[in-house]
């Protein structure tokens, strides 16, 4: 079951290379968080109340609900282009993903060959999606597609530490979840920002041609 919901995590990164729309990365990001509560808690042998309840916060309710809400209500308030104007196409995109599956799976079996703690699997899934977000922030306009792309990253730096035999500890993920929230207040405050300047402009404009 477990690797099923890891495979299901790795094939959303490729639903994201053959997508034009804000909308649908947003989906994906919010299913992402969805599989990532879903494997930290299968991939937890021991697992007091507290540590269920900051998994449940910082996986199910920060990752999949809280930062889709505002990225979603960001593009819906501020009357953003729906489409994600990528510098590369959709064929160059999935291309360039399936070579990086192929790549982050040849590095996961040659680092498994020298640890015994480390699942090749999730290693390769959790490097791709790294990469695949680091892509992103390359291959697109947007800035908030840019702020998708440092998403999909951390959701592969917190798979990698399940895949290297245990989750991270409590500290860091607090630190790695106020860092996230911080950045997408910056982030929507900032667009919203670029909006009110846009329409600042407009109107400055259209007193001067009255004049």
């Amino acid at each position: 079951m477990l690797q099923i919901l890891v495979l299901l995590f790795g094939i959303s990164l490729l639903f994201m290379s053959v997508t034009n729309m804000l909308n649908t990365l947003i989906r994906i990001l919010a299913f992402q968080g969805l599989m990532l509560f879903a494997i930290t808690i299968l991939s937890s042998t021991q697992l007091n109340w507290l540590s269920f309840a900051f998994i449940a916060l910082e996986t199910l309710i920060f990752k999949a609900l809280v930062i889709p809400w505002f990225l979603s209500d960001t593009i819906r308030h501020n009357a953003i282009n729906r489409e994600v104007e990528a510098y590369v196409s959709n064929f160059f995109s999935l291309a360039l993903m399936s070579l990086i599956f192929i790549g982050s799976f040849a590095l996961a079996i040659f680092s498994g060959q020298h640890s015994d703690k480390l699942f090749p699997v999730e290693f390769g899934i959790a490097f791709a999606a790294i990469i695949k977000g680091l892509f992103i922030i390359m291959a697109n306009k947007k800035l908030i597609t840019h702020l998708i792309g440092y998403l999909v990253m951390e959701n592969g730096i917190f798979l990698l530490s399940i895949a290297v035999g245990g989750e991270l500890p409590m500290v860091i993920s607090i630190g790695i979840s106020l860092d996230l929230l911080l950045l997408v207040l910056v982030a929507v405050l900032f667009i919203k920002r670029i909006k009110s300047g846009f329409e600042l402009t407009e109107s400055l404009d259209e007193e001067g041609e009255e004049c």
